[in-house]
């Protein structure tokens, strides 16, 4: 891989690989929404097989038995602010991180870092590492990127993406060609390689005679496509397209003597696929700090079992469109006469729908999963580094199912979120504080955490 890069670097010749501003001086914050993160987050999901529920199960396993009713609202809590997506998107370096109270002894936790270099004339070198503990997901990225951002000035690029995990037959490689101008839009083709690794590393350990209570053999390569575009011709209109998805792909399962006399495992052969999808679009208003816009992504997956003999066995899909409304305003005195310092508040509605009738646990099935969530968050800054944020969040759950599993997540929850604000602008920006639950007058504190986003 590093051969290929180096070789490339050669044969694009002459040209500039500018950095995202200058090191250790970034440029003030540029606020606004962006759906990259959420659809590389899509991505993330099909990657890192290991991180879910059960290693050898469905794609998108969204595991409702391990779940609280208020799950969403933690979240939601906890992840950076739409407001600053936009500009964590457009940033090539920088870390975000929260740190979040799920009951008395465990706390969520998230780190996204990322770093990028010049590397020569042409090149440029990236790192990014991702880490994600949540109730059903565990997952531990790191990416490396060898990127040729500019090719002669023409506005192509080409990038190479190796994946690691700790898994080694988990490995995969992304592979990125497209074309960019700042203040037009970018088009891009990714191809992503999904475990190209699986068959070496399950081929040495049969040479080794080393103990498998589960073999996966590969049978043709596992590959993802992905389209992506995006538009910023009009100055007070972007837009954001995705598409894509996973080749069928089909594997041998072998288990062990063991766990087909404990558990009744058999040889099976599996095929999995999946469609993606997604989709933004935002309007700043004219004259006024207030941009408005939507969001949606979608994901479908599917997945058959077979037998020895190509008799299918088992059929499992999987499905789950999410949707967000969202206004923003930000207000200072650059665009407010004497405005008291700053103030950005953020308006959001948003929808989950959870498709997984064949999905079943010890706790009972959930076919269909669906929530919607309002939040309403004021974040202010009377002062250049001190301040305040408040928000008001109410989630409203149902999951179908005759069970006690859909009994106990089918819940309407209301939230008080209280934060202290410190932002040492251009650079760092830290809220934190406690929840407070509205709807049980015996147990007011409702979780509390800390959310940091850094720049350099």
């Amino acid at each position: 891989m590093l051969a290929l890069a180096l070789s490339l670097m050669l044969a694009l010749g002459p040209g500039s690989a500018a950095e995202d501003g200058m090191r250790f001086a970034p440029p003030p914050v540029e606020h606004g929404f962006d759906l990259r993160e959420n659809w590389d987050d899509l991505w993330r999901r099909v990657e890192d097989r290991h991180g879910r529920p059960d290693p050898r199960g469905p794609l998108l396993q969204p595991a409702p038995e391990l779940q609280r009713p208020e799950y969403e609202l933690t979240l939601a809590v906890a992840e950076s602010p739409l407001y600053l997506e936009r500009d964590w998107n457009r940033r090539t370096r920088g870390a975000q991180m929260f740190l979040h109270s799920d009951d008395e002894f465990v706390f969520f936790n998230q780190v996204r870092l990322k770093e990028y270099t010049p590397v020569g004339p042409v090149g440029a070198f990236g790192i990014r590492y991702d880490r994600r503990e949540l109730r059903g997901i565990r997952s531990s990225l790191v990416q490396l990127t060898f990127a040729f951002p500019d090719i002669r000035g023409t506005g192509l690029f080409v990038e190479i993406r190796p994946i690691a995990r700790l898994e080694k037959p988990d490995l995969d490689v992304d592979l990125a060609v497209g074309w960019a101008r700042p203040k037009l839009g970018s088009v891009r083709t990714r191809v992503f390689v999904l475990d190209p690794f699986n068959n070496a590393s399950d081929a040495l350990a049969q040479n080794r005679a080393a103990t498998q209570d589960l073999r996966v053999v590969q049978r043709n390569p596992s590959v993802g496509l992905s389209a992506e575009a995006e538009v910023s011709v009009l100055p007070s209109l972007r837009a954001q397209a995705y598409m894509g998805g996973v080749l069928p792909s089909r594997s041998s399962y072998y288990y062990s003597t063991l766990l087909e006399d404990e558990q009744g495992k058999f040889d099976v052969e599996r095929e999995q696929s999946a469609l993606l999808g997604g989709g933004w679009l935002e309007w700043a208003v004219p004259r006024v700090p207030v941009q408005i816009g939507a969001s949606t992504t979608v994901i479908r997956t599917h997945q058959h079992d077979f037998n020895d003999r190509g008799a299918r066995l088992s059929r499992v899909p999987e499905r789950e469109t999410r949707a967000r409304a969202y206004l923003l305003v930000h207000l200072d005195a650059e665009n407010v006469t004497r405005f008291p310092g700053r103030l950005d508040l953020e308006l959001t509605g948003s929808t989950r729908l959870t498709e997984i009738p064949a999905h079943t646990s010890e706790f009972g099935a959930i076919p269909r999963d669906q929530s919607w969530l309002g939040m309403l968050r004021a974040h202010w800054l009377p002062t250049r580094t001190f301040g305040l944020e408040l928000a008001y969040l109410v989630l409203d759950r149902q999951a179908e199912g005759d069970n006690d599993l859909s009994a106990y997540l089918s819940e309407t929850n209301h939230r008080l979120s209280t934060r202290f604000a410190l932002a040492f602008d251009p650079y760092v920006r830290i809220t934190f504080g406690v929840g407070w639950d509205l709807d049980d007058a015996s147990n007011r504190y409702d979780q509390g955490g800390m959310t940091l986003i850094a720049r350099w």
